[in-house]
Order: C-alpha cells, then structure tokens, then sequence
C-alpha cells in the first residue's frame, strides 16, 4: 500500500445493461467502484474498501482493480452472491436510470471500512446510496469523524432514487457528510432530485459555506461549475458523440481528485495548511476533470480512461501536474 492511500468505499455492482428484448450485458460497476478503478488508471495510489462475493462475477470484480492498480487490503469477501443494478438508458441530459437488487447479497453485511484510522490512508472517498443508507451509511459517517484531522475527504451523493428515503428524509443524510467532506462533487440533477424548489447553483454555493473546501456542480454537456473561498469558475465540455453516460460522473470524480491529490491539495500534505485555491488552478481541475468524463461518454459503459487517453485530448499543463504522481 502506498504512503498517502486514496481509499475509495462503497458498493461494487453488476450492472445489467439492456441490448435488445430480453438479452442484458454483465458489466462491472457501481459508483465507488468505477471511482477507485479511474483513480488507479490516472496513476493514482489508490485502494478500495467494499464488499465483494466469492461469486464468478465478484473475481472479476478482484481482477479488474487489480489490472488498475487499485490494492484490495480492505476488500472484504462474501460467499453471497454480488448484488444487481438494471441499467435503463437515458439521455445525454438524464443520464442512465437504476434497479437495484441488493437484498441476500454481499452488499448486505458489515462495513469494510475499520474502526480505527489507518496509517497509510490520507484520503477517504465516499458516494452513491452506501454513504448514506443503513448500516454502511453509519459507517461512512463514523469514518469521517475519525478522518478529521488525519486526512482529508470527498462526496458524492450521486443520488439513487429507487434506493435512498425520499427527499424530506435523504437530504439531512446528505448535508450531514457534505458538512464532513474536504471536497463535494454533485450533479445537477442530483440537486434537482434533493431541492426540486431551488435552482442547483444556489444550492451548491450555500453547500460550500457548510464546510467543504471545494465544491463542484456538474451538468452533463454543459460542463461544471466550482465554488470556493467565495468565489466561482466554470468550464465548459467539449462537444462529443455520446456512446452512453454510465459511469461519466465517477470519471470526473476520479480525474479531480487525481489531479488535486497531484497539486498537494488531497491528502496529508494539504493537512494544517490548505492551500488557498488560485481559480486558473481550480480551472485546470476542471478541464481535466472534464475531459475524463467526455472520454468515458464516447465508449459504452462505465470504462474510465487510462491517463495516456487523457493527455491525447488534453495536452499540455493540463495533465503535467496530475502525470507526477
């Protein structure tokens, strides 16, 4: 394990995503998951704290962190079998649709995550519907409480309607770990689900005064916003022929703290001084945050891209500081 360990927590899921009639795709996912797996592709020191089955489709899960770099030291096994997630496809602007089965499965057990704060984890990520719900979602919030001080932390809620309380009920969950989180990535329409009566920006800048040093509103093709020290940036996508989105939002996530961990703005470098941050910086984090999604978005499924795809779209000092891991 590495000095200075991303350790990325949550749900690994086969996601069953539909080709014509009744035939379905076997793919690999779930938003941690897809995280800790575009995490280790950038080169970053990465692990992944989740549950997984013992199951033919669990040891695909074990082979493909492994064939990304991500350590398996706090991967816990199940002789259950791995949990579900139907895909139904969206739009460029909906994005894909959810159902999950989780019930009898290795999701449905013990955290993974320890009880105490481990020496070499200097960033704790989080997100989707295991950050907040039921005994994986108490967890995430303990962890973050033992993370305050030793090393920083990111969310996102990635918002699972089918699998999460209804908005009265999820939204005090939700404000409770962003109050928790170094850093907050969120999407509009997660915002929109949470808040139907407030416009996302307004509610992304109230979120930034919670605590977060940082926080980033995503909006599809339309590009994302940052909001910081009082202040906004935006970035636009570049225009792309859309495969599907699945698995879009995790690269981002990803390709960001890739490239803030690159910068000593994750992790214990950033610990008891963090650095003020330069808008052209948060800028650059943007862009490649950016062009890691819209890479994502031109393959089908959730396939994060490699930092050698990166840097073929995104040359330059774009991807210099994020290549010296």
């Amino acid at each position: 394990m590495g000095s200075d360990l991303i350790l990325v927590a949550g749900e690994a899921l086969v996601d069953l995503i539909p080709l014509d009639g009744s035939r379905f795709e076997a793919v690999l996912g779930g938003s941690p998951f897809n995280t800790a797996v575009g995490l280790g592709r950038l080169g970053a020191s990465t692990g992944f704290a989740g549950r997984l089955s013992t199951d033919s489709m669990g040891e695909a899960f074990v082979e493909h962190l492994n064939a990304s770099a991500v350590d398996l030291g706090f991967v816990v096994r199940s002789s259950q079998p791995s949990p579900l997630a139907f895909v139904t496809q969206g739009t460029a602007a909906t994005g894909a649709r959810y159902s999950f089965y989780l019930g009898s499965t290795a999701y449905d057990g013990p955290s993974p995550l320890p009880d105490r704060w481990p020496d070499n984890v200097g960033h704790l990520h989080v997100g989707s519907f295991s950050a907040t719900e039921g005994p994986l979602g108490v967890a995430v919030l303990e962890a973050f409480k033992l993370a305050a001080g030793v090393a920083t932390t990111s969310y996102d809620p990635n918002i699972r309607p089918l699998v999460v309380g209804p908005p009265k009920q999820t939204v005090p969950r939700v404000e409770e770990r962003v109050r928790l989180a170094s850093v907050v990535k969120v999407s509009d329409e997660d915002l929109l689900w949470l808040y139907p009566d407030d416009e996302p920006r307004a509610i992304a800048a109230r979120w930034v005064t919670l605590g977060p040093h940082l926080v980033v509103l995503t909006a599809g093709g339309a590009g994302a916003t940052a909001f910081f020290d009082g202040r906004m940036v935006d970035h636009k996508a570049p225009a792309i022929t859309v495969a599907d989105t699945v698995g879009a939002g995790d690269s981002f996530m990803a390709a960001l703290l890739a490239a803030m961990h690159a910068d000593g703005a994750l992790g214990r470098r950033s610990l008891g001084s963090y650095p003020a941050l330069a808008p052209d910086v948060v800028t650059r984090w943007l862009g490649f945050a950016i062009a890691a999604a819209a890479i994502t978005c031109t393959r089908k499924g959730a396939n994060p891209p490699t930092m050698h795809e990166v840097r073929q779209v995104l040359p330059g000092p774009a991807t210099e500081a994020a290549s010296a891991q």
